[in-house]
């Protein structure tokens, strides 16, 4: 499908840094920093790395070979505008630390939960020095949803969703759906999801995965006033959403729904690089820690025809480009993005939420190593190729 880019400032030339080993390189070598969280940032200085760390840096190494460095809020001096980041070694075999500018790639892969005003302070200094930001925004649920429920070609992707304020919004959409989820306004990996389901004229069913216990908690509730005080107890005061449910695909009575992870590539244009199945464990209400299938494995235990395959593959990446070229409409442009959807039993598409910092479980469950390093080596190359653009501008100008 075709598609645009939208023009961008040129970036600044890096500054210098002060360690020996930055010196000899490239002049036209761009900095790459990946924002994670601090937790993660003491346990790569205790060398205790994710094999997704691992695989990023051997990618770049193959390929772009960005001066690429890992970084906490905790670490930024918004004063001096430089940050304390880890490196790998190849030489020494190891990870160190050293002094960075601003990155002329921002790459975020952690979240903030603490020295959030400097986090926003960080990101204005960053913005005014033309740092671009490959994953520009987080994709709140309720966010995204209010913004597509204005796009008229989105809208049969779709369930109803409204925001919990009070009992009676509960009770409004029990009234009309049978079953409801429950989903806080942000969230990832399945938590702050609850399952509603009415059972009888007075008697319901609510299901949660419990994060900390990894089992799908069930309760029953007499009536629709007993499932308040567990579930504002459960949100602990934090807004929430209200959404119909949407009658999944099942395979051995275990609930079915997909993830794609879509990336720019080394021209620009947007490419899916997996489309996973995720089958979900026995009466959860949440497929995310679950096993994983490739799209055409899915369709093959669905024995789908050929004909209808293609057909609904066609419907599917359709669908994909536009809810990523929504997404950046308003958000800005993003290097990628997986996006979490389903087919109901009559193989409608139906949107469940998009996410701007994917680790890619499903991906690679389902498509392999060479699948992981490949969505990778596209957010790489597409850094490079903007790179690139903005270095010819810079001398046009010049």
């Amino acid at each position: 499908m075709a598609d645009t880019i939208t023009p961008l400032k040129p970036l600044e030339k890096p500054r210098n840094v002060s360690i020996k080993e930055k010196t000899k390189e490239k002049k036209d070598q761009a900095y790459y920093g990946v924002l994670i969280s601090h937790k993660y940032f003491q346990k790569l200085l205790k060398q205790k790395a994710h094999f997704r760390t691992k695989k990023l840096i051997k990618v770049n190494k193959e390929t772009i070979k960005f001066r690429l460095y890992f970084f906490s809020v905790m670490t930024v001096n918004i004063k001096k505008q430089e940050i304390r980041g880890i490196y790998y070694d190849d030489k020494a075999g190891k990870f160190k630390t050293a002094r960075y500018p601003y990155p002329d790639f921002l790459y975020r892969r952690g979240g903030v939960k603490k020295n959030k005003k400097t986090y926003h302070i960080f990101l204005r200094q960053c913005k005014r020095r033309n740092t671009i930001f490959l994953n520009p925004a987080s994709l709140g649920n309720w966010d995204v949803y209010k913004r597509f429920q204005k796009v008229h070609s989105l809208k049969k992707y779709l369930q109803e969703t409204i925001l919990y304020k009070e009992p009676s919004d509960l009770y409004s959409m029990l009234k009309k759906h049978r079953i409801i989820y429950l989903k806080g306004k942000t969230g990832r990996k399945g938590q702050n999801v609850i399952r509603i389901e009415k059972v009888s004229a007075k008697k319901y069913r609510y299901r949660y995965y419990n994060v900390v216990t990894k089992k799908v908690e069930t309760i029953q509730a007499r009536s629709r006033k007993e499932l308040i005080p567990f579930i504002e107890s459960f949100y602990k005061g934090k807004t929430f959403m209200i959404q119909e449910a949407i009658p999944l695909l099942e395979i051995n009575k275990r609930r079915v729904d997909l993830r794609a992870e879509l990336q720019r590539d080394e021209t620009g244009m947007i490419t899916i690089c997996g489309i996973s199945a995720r089958v979900g464990k026995a009466k959860s209400p949440v497929t995310t820690h679950a096993k994983a299938v490739t799209i055409n494995e899915l369709f093959t235990r669905l024995k789908l025809s050929s004909d209808k395959k293609a057909a609904l593959l066609s419907d599917i990446e359709e669908f994909l480009y536009k809810i990523y070229q929504e997404a950046e409409n308003h958000y800005g442009m993003f290097a990628e993005m997986g996006i979490d959807f389903a087919l109901d039993q009559n193989d409608n598409i139906k949107f469940i939420e998009c996410n701007s910092q994917s680790v890619k479980v499903s991906l690679y469950k389902a498509h392999g190593s060479q699948a992981l390093e490949k969505s990778l080596s596209n957010v790489l190359q597409f850094a490079d190729y903007l790179h690139k653009e903005n270095t010819k501008k810079a001398a046009k100008a010049n």
